[in-house]
């Protein structure tokens, strides 16, 4: 049987999906509806439940495992890639030294790649919408704060796989991260309001015009501009692509950020990259996994 499909699986520190993608011209075909990685106690459990996830996706589109010609995986770094290890990544603790490769090999029987996720976003954003740019980054915001760079076409993965990983970087407060990701947005409410709110009741009370919570995604955006202003002056990229959870609400914060970015590095004042909302968000994730396996 022809092996015409592609599986891909995007796990993050809250939540996980899966897609199909046609092999040939690496399409999605369909998408499952994310689980969260808080139903899952243990890693066997999670491990399960993302097994099931792709069983349930075959069966709806009527695939057999054998049509599978690989699984490419996009997860949180830091990683052993070529081992297909998940090291000791903060934002995914369930599967902290875990040999996730092996394990879904065992399961498929076919061949299984892990990636750092914002790494095969920032592929697939490039290669959607940015293949004139050859110096290109993809950030993700969400449960952690991810960096991802492409470099005439390719990823830059460093001499060990692990480029990139600028949000567990050391800094005043702890590691960078800590004050650009989804814990900060939540403590920031908590502190604010008084009580636990959901970031997205805040995004649309920031929308319709409350001061408290346009100040809490005005006070990230600073803080991403500081981040972004380093990377700029260390690659002086021509585009920037900003998606995960929180890119959602990039309108909120962008004037912010944009401010910050231009206070802090001298480079954006005197030639401005684009820095902008990604348009596919999560699929990104998917075509960069794809395009990881097909070009491996």
């Amino acid at each position: 049987m022809k092996k015409d499909t592609i599986i891909t699986i995007d796990i993050g520190g809250t939540t996980f999906e899966s897609a199909i993608l046609s092999y040939d011209k690496l399409a999605i075909l369909d998408m499952s509806p994310k689980d969260q990685v808080r139903n899952y106690s243990t890693a066997s459990e999670l491990l399960k439940g993302i097994c099931f996830q792709i069983n349930r996706l075959l069966k709806k589109n009527s695939i057999d495992k054998s049509r599978v010609n690989g699984l490419s995986v996009a997860c949180p770094g830091p990683l052993d890639s070529k081992n297909g290890i998940i090291l000791e990544t903060p934002n995914l603790k369930l599967f902290q030294n875990f040999s996730l490769k092996l394990k879904l090999q065992r399961y498929f029987n076919c061949e299984v790649l892990i990636e750092n996720d914002a790494n095969l976003f920032a592929l697939g954003e490039w290669s959607q919408a940015h293949k004139k740019e050859e110096i290109f980054v993809g950030i993700t915001l969400g449960t952690g704060l991810g960096f991802g760079v492409v470099l005439n076409g390719k990823m830059h993965l460093g001499k060990n796989g692990m480029a990139a990983e600028y949000g567990i970087s050391s800094c005043e407060w702890g590691i960078w991260e800590d004050k650009v990701c989804l814990k900060y947005i939540k403590n920031n409410i908590e502190k604010i309001y008084g009580q636990k709110i959901s970031p997205r009741i805040i995004q649309k009370y920031a929308i319709d015009g409350d001061h408290k919570a346009k100040e809490i995604f005005n006070d990230f955006g600073r803080n991403l501009g500081v981040v972004i202003s380093h990377v700029i002056n260390m690659i002086d990229p021509g585009v920037i692509v900003i998606g995960g959870g929180l890119s959602k609400a990039f309108a909120i914060y962008k004037e912010e950020m944009l401010k910050s970015i231009s206070e802090n590095s001298p480079i954006f004042r005197q030639f401005p990259c684009k820095v902008q909302e990604s348009k596919f968000k999560s699929k990104s994730h998917m075509v960069g996994a794809a395009i990881n396996l097909k070009t491996k």
